[in-house]
């Protein structure tokens, strides 16, 4: 299924003022809840959060448990105001692997119809994970 339309009003609930970088997020767990999350920075830098993040963070928070995670969407625009596929940064495929014991599938949209999908090992080889 594309979450195409949804991540792409989402990029509006971004608040990145300093990168002018948005990114917008779906997770999917294994029973078919949706998490939504956006960039929001600070000028405090490392308070700053991830579109990813949010979203799993949200999920975490909502009761999801280790292990079901299963997709995770990504949207981003750049500071021309462009589409373009953006992979997760490492602190979110740590994240991503965690949470879904290195399962999860990465939906990356370029646009409407150019998705590349990877799975969570394939971007973070040999991730510290504890496999349950």
């Amino acid at each position: 299924m594309s979450y195409f339309d949804e991540l792409e009003r989402l990029l509006e609930n971004s608040y990145s003022p300093f990168s002018h970088f948005s990114v917008a997020s779906i997770v999917v767990t294994k029973s078919g809840n949706i998490y939504r999350g956006v960039n929001v920075e600070s000028v405090a830098y490392p308070t700053t959060i991830c579109a990813e993040r949010n979203a799993i963070f949200s999920a975490v928070t909502d009761g999801t448990k280790v292990g079901e995670v299963s997709e995770v969407h990504i949207l981003a625009r750049d500071t021309k105001g462009e589409l373009f596929g953006a992979t997760p940064c490492g602190s979110c495929r740590q994240v991503i692997a965690e949470q879904s014991l290195n399962r999860a599938t990465i939906y990356v949209y370029h646009s409407s119809k150019d998705i590349t999908t990877y799975s969570i090992s394939e971007l973070l080889p040999d991730a510290f994970v504890s496999l349950e």
